[in-house]
């Protein structure tokens, strides 16, 4: 662990408190300077003016402070005269504060840290404290928002103090279970074990310019582990996925209160009488088969994430798939559709891998399904890849298991699932994110078992008959719907590449109207049919098929 650093009022270097300590130029409303855009400490005071709606903070468990549980000694002075110390300095009694507020006009449960108390390190006090603003949060079903900045685990309280990382975590692991939003703000520095507790298990984590965010600081890079490389920044966790963005402190409440609105728990309502979703007339007018192959390849055709952008409206979007890697084939986030909170998945086809998804792509995606589930949101998905990516990185990674726990995860999703393949829906990569209770296909879309160029490739040894292949895969729309695979064809007049605006009104209006249907449907039924519908099957034979279609009707009789 980190050893926490010690506190420097400001000015000690012979600046002003509102001066810069770096530069000497003056510091905004926020505490960012004005000249170099150094962001300046702030204490728990000030964090929770900047953040809660006047007037609203109320703080919890003020008064309790730590005992010296392992009777630490550093033989210049005791852990009692430094905690007295501390207290004197900040008018605090430990690391942190906690309380209820309104952030936003919404109601939240905020746990601030203030780095100016033995380095906002955690012991006994601090991890009793998070846990019980967890609890509240978990008990009256509140947005937690914790705002961390803190060196480690407090040496002070030795291994008193390492398991306080145990009991946070677990607290906000209940959280997750009963679907109550926990939002981590990760500032300058936050490191060691309140790094890797709870501070890690935002369902979003947002991090401010700069902010030093690693497990161990400087001196244990340098001296214990005989590392010099410095710790990590925000913008390298950004980098490699583990966090979802990073925010400029003047908009970082507007933001908190936005995601907490969207995400807070909603009240439990009465089970609806289950809808089934009304037929809808096939679009178009059946162009050429390889001509809709150019259309849907068509560079100029807005992909998943434009399509998103014109679609939803007060989209944040999420990254990474906290495993070291961020797939920008992906773009996963929450937002309106109709004033109606939902989480989005959509593909990127213009992604510097050619929008082939990779595995940790599938990650992200999956970890956004476990936000729509979590918090009862529906989950759309805009399908366009020319397939999962395949080389031997990929391969390595695990691409199939991706593609494979992507199909099982969504196929049991706990929530209203509706797809849509606006562009090229590319074999189990886009299939991948194609399951669900609605299967939406732009008229100029295809979807196909793969691709008719690798295809051909396969059939004739050579590209030459590709366009003859499409033909014969009945990849269009039109084709798809007559299968019954597909289960609205949303019309293009014109193509969507002239009129990306006119395609996002259409695309929102089809779901708007299937959200409508689904949201009635209890959640039991939804699973029943959706398991119904991908035992619908095609082209058998003898006692197999009436044994299948007999199999088939019967789930559906039962769901309905």
């Amino acid at each position: 662990m980190s050893t926490p650093g010690t506190s420097v009022p400001e000015g000690s270097s012979g600046r002003t408190a509102d001066a810069c300590a770096k530069c000497g130029a003056p510091l905004n409303q926020f505490r960012v300077c004005t000249g170099c855009g150094h962001y300046a400490s702030l204490t728990a005071a000030q964090r929770i003016d900047q953040l809660a709606d006047r007037g609203s903070f109320q703080e919890h468990d003020r008064h309790i402070w730590a005992g010296n549980p392992i009777h630490f000694s550093s033989g210049v002075t005791t852990y009692e005269k430094q905690l007295a110390q501390a207290q004197a300095a900040t008018g605090l009694l430990d690391a942190v504060v906690t309380g209820n507020a309104h952030v936003m006009g919404v109601r939240v449960v905020l746990v601030v840290f203030d780095f100016r108390f033995l380095g906002g390190s955690m012991g006994s006090v601090v991890g009793e404290k998070v846990a019980r603003a967890f609890g509240s949060g978990r008990r009256e079903r509140l947005p937690v928002i914790a705002i961390c900045s803190s060196g480690g685990a407090r040496i002070q309280e030795g291994m008193v103090a390492l398991f306080q990382m145990a009991k946070t975590t677990l607290c906000a692991a209940r959280l997750r279970e009963e679907g109550v939003p926990l939002l981590t703000v990760l500032t300058d520095p936050t490191m060691g074990g309140v790094l890797a507790s709870f501070a890690s298990m935002g369902d979003v984590i947002l991090a401010e310019p700069n902010a030093r965010i690693s497990f161990v600081g400087p001196r244990v890079h340098e001296k214990a582990i005989g590392d010099p490389v410095p710790p990590g920044t925000a913008e390298f966790a950004l980098l490699h996925g583990t966090i979802d963005a990073i925010v400029e402190r003047e908009h970082l409440r507007a933001i908190l209160g936005h995601l907490a609105a969207m995400l807070r728990p909603k009240e439990p309502t009465r089970a609806k009488v289950p809808a089934v979703p009304k037929p809808f007339p096939l679009a178009g007018s059946g162009r050429p088969v390889w001509e809709t192959v150019e259309l849907a390849r068509h560079p100029a055709r807005p992909t998943g994430s434009d399509l998103a952008n014109r679609v939803f409206h007060d989209v944040f979007e999420l990254h990474g798939d906290r495993s070291g890697e961020d797939d920008d084939s992906i773009m996963a986030g929450i937002g309106t559709l109709a004033g109606r909170a939902v989480v989005i998945v959509a593909q990127n086809r213009n992604s510097a891998n050619g929008g082939r998804t990779r595995a940790s792509g599938y990650r992200m995606a999956m970890r956004a399904f476990a936000l729509a589930e979590r918090f009862s949101l529906p989950l759309i998905t805009l399908v366009d890849t020319p397939g999962a990516a395949t080389d031997a990185e990929a391969e390595g990674a695990g691409i199939t298991g991706a593609v494979a726990e992507s199909l099982a995860r969504l196929g049991r999703l706990r929530t209203v699932v509706v797809n849509v393949v606006v562009g090229e829906g590319g074999s189990g990569g886009a299939l991948a994110l194609s399951v669900g209770d609605r299967l939406l296909m732009l008229e100029n879309a295809i979807f196909s078992v793969i691709g008719p160029e690798a295809a051909s490739t396969i059939l004739y040894r050579d590209s030459a008959h590709a366009q003859e292949v499409a033909r014969q895969l009945k990849l269009t729309a039109r084709d798809l719907f007559g299968l019954r695979l597909v289960d609205r064809v949303v019309a293009e007049q014109p193509v969507a590449h002239e009129s990306p605006e006119m395609m996002g009104t259409m695309v929102r209006q089809a779901l708007v109207e299937e959200l409508a249907v689904l949201e009635q449907v209890p959640i039991k039924t939804l699973l029943s049919r959706r398991e119904a519908k991908f035992r619908h099957t095609h082209g058998l034979r003898g006692r197999l098929q009436l044994f299948m279609r007999s199999s088939s009707d019967a789930n559906a009789a039962q769901a309905q």
